[in-house]
């Protein structure tokens, strides 16, 4: 096995890998949610029966917008730590030495 050493990484190559990781792990995340929220404000709708067509309304914006604005949110995160960390990482290998990995 030949052993090779990372020198640098593309900044907006780590950057789109991570900004899609992330949105598609807040898109999960956001979906759980959407469901605990729409189920808690049903639960809530049913013994106010005055909320209740606000709380129907308010929770099925719920359940649409979190895994929308979730899945942005963590594209746009992951993005700017994606580009962080490269650029730290092409900072900091010349320095110290890059990442080793082994190929065959």
């Amino acid at each position: 096995m030949e052993e090779k050493t990372i020198k640098s990484i593309a900044p907006v190559s780590l950057a789109l890998m991570m900004g899609i990781i992330s949105a598609v792990i807040a898109l999960i995340v956001g979906l759980i949610y959407a469901g605990v929220f729409s189920a808690i404000l049903s639960s809530i709708s049913n013994q106010i029966s005055t909320a209740l067509p606000i709380s129907t309304a308010f929770g099925g914006a719920l359940v649409v917008l979190i895994p929308i604005f979730a899945t942005i949110g963590g594209f746009i995160g992951g993005f700017i730590q994606g580009l962080i960390i490269a650029v730290l990482y092409n900072f900091l290998a010349p320095r110290i030495g890059g990442i080793k990995i082994r190929v065959e």
